[in-house]
């Protein structure tokens, strides 16, 4: 149909993402945060406020990087609630811990010890001179007080902990800052506790304070400086989601006309991506919605009433986004199908063939053979009618999108001084029903227009009854084109009806709340189920993406796992209940997850041992060997990917922030003891720098940003420590700060490296390929279901939760996006590379888009037509279904074993179901009354979906043999027979 799409826009040079943030939002929020770390670093460089916190008070600072105030109010409540619990739950256990560890050391044995550190003290000071208290805390800290018994207490119960803190991250990325700030003050009691000859609850004070003082500074930012509302927030998100969704509105615009195409296929899924990007930023904002305390003319309740119409809109327009991608996709596949080598060429110089020849040699044929001179002709005659039809009702789409967007713009803006913009909204409540008018007019004659437009552009093929003729080769090309401008018809009609009701539903908001008016939280509930609720959206993002099991479906809906029981089967043996208990605490043991946690711990012993060690306690303290700790225990990582780029960027952000904080501090002070009011003036200036890259660069980039921000506070914070409050133990000023602090994060890369390679590292790649073979047995299930439904009355209520089944599977598919991206720093024995599992990824989603298609149409689709579809393409064939399960069930193995595919599989797919239509072709019954029939069009996108099943699953045999090779080849004579 439509022009192909072959160049990129030539829309000049633009900013890189990162740099495009100058705008009045974005400079509010750059603003509110960098008040905070700075107010937070101010606060080493006052006298007072140093001495009453201590030595860490740049921790203060460091906690506004990993969790800066740059959203709504309540979620960054949220989050740092999480991270106070981690230092609670570490605290009391902490505590727990040292209560225990001091009980196994009898009081004799603890007073004998404390009489000789007295005349230890005692006899140094007399020979020295020094002050008895210095001398004492020098010894404790060297390790004079060190008793075996107490420190294997302190070490089973701490690393006790620190496994439930690991494996509660891994089974849930909503605990992450739980789980880093707990390992923290754990650590505390961990290295120093031992050392120490007496009770001491208050130990971790030194990081506590600071990091609450972080979590009042930041919140008091939040308030202070530009609040933003649950409201205000996901009303923003709402007008960036509508304004990309008409995108497709507009690419279909250009396509019709006969202007140049400057649309590529990855540009078009480069939109497709930004479309739901944008919706899934604002969509976890709408589950706050009712804990908003806001002022503004619209409420929770109106806001979210919104949810379903902008919803409904983002669907359709993908659905006709997705109908150029499969047009243009289709146009550059075809192009490498007649580039497929013939007989004769096969065979290169090495003797070896193209993988998947003799599925692209059928495929080639049946192109040839649906191809004809007349086929062309028709597509351009269908682009004409269409276009013409079309002429109306895509600028009223473009008219609704822009009312729809000035709406919510106007409601969003100038919630104080509402005044300000009455007369534009009187304007818009007198243009918006006038457009809203003009675009159901538009959809009516559209609907009508189209229809007899490709009537009688292929009224050839009917006869004077209307009914079809004979079918020929013509005819074929006809019925095709007929249904393909019916595809179109339908995608651009659910297009047009999401924007009628949604301009509708808004224009009555707008009208029904002309005043601003003051709004109260509703319901408290979400604030508890968020923290419990593993797919809700983490507070920051995560280091890991999460990495979910495709057939976990606990977060299905009743409905779709009571439908798709039936379609997963039942094993016929079932071991007894103490051999599934056995089996199941052993898989508990070594999963990913526990495999991770186990790691921790044996890393946490590995580099927390030298501080217990009389012989090399002292110089573990002086040399600050918690932070190396710290460092190795935050480097760990379930998989072998992510551990890979998280060194790369932590050792990068440690040494670009480490020259940042010897700029600052050597500007400050020069050669001096450090000047507050230098230090505080540079400190301010690369604070704005480092939030900025903080809030606005790549997710991707976190770790490495938050490295820079740390070192940077580090050596400032170190340096000011050491010629303001000296204590035993400080590493200097300066440049002695930085080379110190670099090797204690080598120090714990390195270790941490030794415990994620052995025994053997976990495979991200193995995981992932593993995920998306559950993923197609997903799939199959729901194919199955889709057969089980097709053409049964009593089956009719799946298409009311079609929709829940596909979002479950394709929520579980994106989640595999960030990790298959990192696959690239994973060295691997897998065959799977990150592009190759790219590619299954898109296919997968695009089977459960067409089945999720059609397990909606099999409920709103009439008897009749689905009777005829399964009559004339075989959906229902036991042969077609064997096949198609078949080459699904290969390939899920394939995809868990690595082992290479059969040559000879019963694909291409699309071929056999071409073979069975034509077979049928005398019986095939088409009208023009029933083009007329508007249920027709469905029964067009029922064809269109099912055909670009059985396409993309022949695509994905293709992938996967491209990877692994093909096995059992037959002879080339055996083809022809």
């Amino acid at each position: 149909m439509f022009k192909s799409c072959s160049d990129a826009p030539k829309n000049g040079v633009k900013l890189p993402p990162w740099l495009n943030h100058f705008n009045a939002r974005d400079l509010q929020t750059l603003f509110r945060c960098s008040v905070a770390a700075w107010v937070a670093t101010l606060l080493i460089f006052i006298g007072p406020s140093l001495a009453t916190i201590g030595q860490a008070t740049f921790f203060a600072c460091l906690v506004i990087f990993i969790a800066p105030p740059s959203g709504i109010v309540f979620i960054f409540m949220l989050a740092t609630i999480t991270m106070l619990l981690g230092i609670c739950l570490a605290w009391a256990w902490g505590v727990i811990a040292m209560k225990a560890a001091l009980a196994a050391r009898p009081a004799s044995d603890t007073q004998a010890r404390l009489y000789a550190l007295q005349q230890a003290v005692v006899s140094r000071a007399n020979a020295t001179g020094e002050p008895a208290a210095a001398i004492q805390q020098e010894l404790i800290f060297d390790g004079f007080m060190l008793d075996a018994r107490v420190t294997v207490i302190y070490f089973v119960m701490i690393c006790l902990f620190v496994y439930f803190l690991a494996r509660l991250r891994a089974m849930n990325p909503k605990f992450a800052l739980v789980q880093v700030f707990g390992t923290i003050i754990s650590d505390l009691f961990l290295v120093i506790a031992p050392m120490l000859p007496s009770f001491s609850g208050t130990l971790p004070k030194t990081l506590i304070e600071p990091a609450a003082i972080g979590v009042g500074l930041g919140l008091a930012s939040s308030i202070l400086f530009f609040p933003q509302s649950t409201s205000s927030t996901v009303l923003l998100g709402m007008e960036k989601v509508i304004q990309l969704a008409k995108s497709p509105v507009d690419y279909t615009q250009s396509s019709l006309s006969k202007e140049s195409d400057d649309y590529s296929l990855e540009d078009l899924v480069k939109i497709k991506g930004q479309i739901i990007a944008a919706y899934k930023v604002m969509e976890p904002a709408i589950g706050f919605l009712p804990l908003d305390f806001s002022i503004g003319r619209w409420g929770a309740e109106d806001i979210k009433s919104l949810q379903k119409p902008v919803r409904n809109t983002l669907l359709s327009s993908l659905s006709l986004l997705e109908f150029h991608i499969a047009r243009v996709g289709g146009h550059a596949k075809l192009q490498r199908l007649k580039e497929t080598p013939s007989e004769k060429q096969d065979i290169d110089e090495k003797g070896l063939r193209e993988v998947g020849l003799r599925q692209l040699t059928d495929s080639l044929e049946l192109v040839q053979a649906i191809q004809s001179p007349e086929h062309e002709s028709l597509r351009s005659e269908n682009v004409r009618t269409l276009k013409q039809s079309s002429s109306e009702i895509l600028p009223a789409c473009l008219d609704a999108v822009t009312i729809i967007v000035d709406c919510i713009h106007l409601v969003n803006k100038n919630r104080w001084l509402p005044s300000r913009s009455r007369e534009k909204n009187e304007k818009l409540l007198d243009e918006g029903p006038k457009v809203l008018e003009a675009l159901r007019v538009a959809r009516s004659s559209f609907a009508t227009n189209t229809t007899e437009a490709l009537i009688q552009t292929h009224g050839a093929i009917f006869d004077e009854e209307g009914n079809l003729k004979p079918v020929d080769i013509l005819v074929s090309h006809s019925v095709r084109g007929i249904m393909t401008g019916m595809v179109f018809e339908e995608r651009m009609l659910a297009v047009t009806d999401a924007l009628i009701r949604l301009l509708a539903h808004t224009l009555t908001l707008l009208r029904e709340r002309p005043k601003t008016r003051l709004w109260f939280p509703t319901s408290l509930r979400y604030a508890a189920a968020w923290i419990f609720r593993k797919d809700a959206v983490a507070p920051i993002p995560e280091e890991q993406a999460p990495m979910t099991d495709p057939d976990d479906n606990a977060t299905s809906t009743d409905e779709a796992q009571q439908l798709l029981r039936i379609s997963r089967g039942y094993r016929p043996r079932q071991r007894n209940g103490f051999a599934k208990a056995v089996l199941g605490t052993y898989h508990w043991f070594i999963s990913a997850e526990g495999m991770y946690a186990l790691r921790m711990v044996i890393v946490t012993i590995a580099l927390g041992i030298p501080a217990v060690i009389p012989s090399s306690a002292g110089f573990y303290y002086r040399e600050k060997g918690l932070w190396g700790l710290i460092m190795a225990q935050t480097t760990m990582l379930v998989y072998m990917a992510d551990f890979t780029f998280s060194v790369v960027c932590r050792t990068i952000g440690t040494v670009v922030g480490g020259v940042l904080g010897l700029v600052a501090w050597y500007i400050g002070s020069g050669h001096g003891a450090g000047n507050p009011y230098g230090l505080a003036a540079i400190t301010g200036a690369i604070i704005v720098v480092l939030m900025w890259g903080r809030l606005f660069f790549s997710p991707a980039l976190l770790q490495a940003i938050i490295m820079c921000a740390a070192t940077f506070v580090l050596t400032v914070g170190y340096s000011y420590d050491d010629t303001h409050i000296p204590q035993y133990g400080n590493p200097g000023v300066g440049y002695n700060v930085f080379w110190r602090r670099l090797v204690l994060v080598l120090v714990g890369i390195t270790a941490a490296t030794i415990v994620q390679l052995f025994p053997r590292p976990p495979s991200a790649t193995r995981h992932i390929s593993h995920s998306l073979s559950n993923a197609i047995r997903s799939l199959s299930d729901h194919y199955a279901l889709l057969l089980t439904c097709w053409g049964h009355p009593e089956h009719r209520e799946t298409g009311q939760i079609a929709e829940q089944i596909s979002i479950d599977l394709a929520e579980v598919l994106t989640t595999l996006t960030g990790p298959i991206a990192l696959l690239r720093f994973e060295f691997s024995s897998s065959r799977f590379d990150s592009q190759t599992l790219h590619q299954v990824q898109s296919l997968c989603h695009e089977l459960n888009q067409n089945l999720g298609r059609l397990l909606l149409l099999s409920g709103s689709l009439p008897l009749e037509l689905q009777t005829r579809f399964a009559h004339s393409f075989g959906i229902l064939d036991h042969r077609q279904i064997g096949d198609a399960m078949a080459v699904l069930g290969v390939v899920e193995q394939a995809l868990k074993t690595g082992d290479a595919l059969p040559e000879v599989l019963p694909t291409p797919l699309v071929k056999r179901s071409y073979e069975y239509w034509m077979q049928r072709s005398g019986e095939f019954k088409l009208g023009v009354d029933l083009v007329r029939d508007e249920n027709y069009r469905k029964y067009c996108v029922a064809v269109s979906s099912y055909v670009r099943f059985l396409g993309v699953v022949d695509e994905l045999v293709l992938v996967v043999k491209k990877t692994l090779g093909e096995v059992h080849v037959v002879s080339r004579e055996v083809w022809n027979v």
